[in-house]
């Protein structure tokens, strides 16, 4: 039996993750919708996208995974991440109702002007989710969060 493709129920932004020993529960911490600069070029704080994946079903070897972000007006990929997930021979088969949570994290890299860039999801290089991150100038008057001030230009000592 062909294995349909997997479908990415969600794509979660975040600073960071924590998965519970023992419950395997997840814990995303600050999450969020867009980044914000007082300047471009932006060098984006390192993140994590946390996905929810369904409609695996029967036996699977493994996954590979692949999450980019792209400019839209482009095409140019900004940043990649991938991985490969094994299974043991012996797991039972895949459930398509299951829903798997997985993280990928994202190492930072440059946005050289603001505007709407795009996250794609690939499961064995076919495209299961996309979702829309904003890259924003800071409004005026607001002060850039600590967590996420810009790494570019280095400050002066």
């Amino acid at each position: 039996m062909e294995q349909e493709p997997a479908l990415c129920q969600a794509i979660l932004f975040s600073e960071f993750v924590i998965r519970e020993k023992g419950s395997d529960k997840l814990s995303i911490i600050n999450s969020f919708n867009r980044l914000f600069s007082p300047q471009f070029p932006f060098l984006t704080p390192p993140f994590f996208l946390s996905l929810l994946l369904t409609h695996l079903r029967g036996k699977i070897a493994s996954l590979d995974l692949t999450a980019r972000v792209e400019d839209p007006s482009s095409g140019h990929v900004l940043a990649s991440s991938s991985g490969k997930i094994g299974f043991p021979e012996d797991r039972p088969p895949f459930d398509e109702r299951e829903i798997h949570d997985i993280v990928i994290p994202i190492s930072p890299f440059f946005v050289f002007h603001q505007g709407i860039y795009s996250v794609v999801v690939l499961v064995n290089n076919e495209k299961v989710g996309e979702r829309m991150l904003p890259v924003l100038p800071l409004p005026p008057g607001q002060g850039m969060p600590p967590s996420i001030k810009p790494s570019f230009p280095p400050s002066s000592p």
